[in-house]
């Protein structure tokens, strides 16, 4: 997953954000599912629910145009963490990357963190039957649904 921006005053440089993991994927903790925010869900929308993370690094490099590869080394650096989100049943999941912080016990996201998102209703990738039990009982442990 990497995101492609321009910038340096329109010079037509392209550069691209690449992650780059730092860990292994983790279980959400509970204090990031009870202190995210909560996106509203309209009515086209249906609700995914943090169940995992992990956190690595997105590298900004700059590319060529014509073959989408690297020129060179990274130019700048953020902490980021990647999220998997996975709707009530565990049948659909999507990934989504915010900005983290580094602390002294490890890191955690940006104040911006959304521990419930709203995505178009029937929306994400199918979840492969033997994971969905699993990502079900992580979503009845972390949120109260009732």
């Amino acid at each position: 997953m990497s995101r492609s921006s321009k910038r340096n005053g329109g010079s037509g440089t392209e550069y691209e954000w690449r992650w780059k993991d730092e860990s292994e994927n983790r279980p959400l903790p509970d204090s990031w599912a009870e202190h995210g925010r909560h996106e509203p869900i309209e009515r086209s929308e249906e609700p995914f629910y943090a169940i995992q993370y992990r956190c690595g690094l997105q590298l900004e490099f700059e590319v060529d145009p014509r073959t989408g590869d690297r020129t060179g080394l990274p130019n700048r650096e953020r902490p980021a963490c990647r999220v998997l989100y996975v709707v009530e049943d565990g049948s659909r999941a999507v990934v989504q990357e915010w900005d983290a912080e580094r602390e002294d016990d490890g890191w955690k996201p940006t104040a911006d963190f959304a521990s419930i998102i709203a995505k178009p209703a029937g929306s994400g990738d199918s979840v492969a039957e033997k994971h969905q039990a699993q990502y079900r009982h992580a979503v009845e442990d972390r949120y109260d649904l009732e």
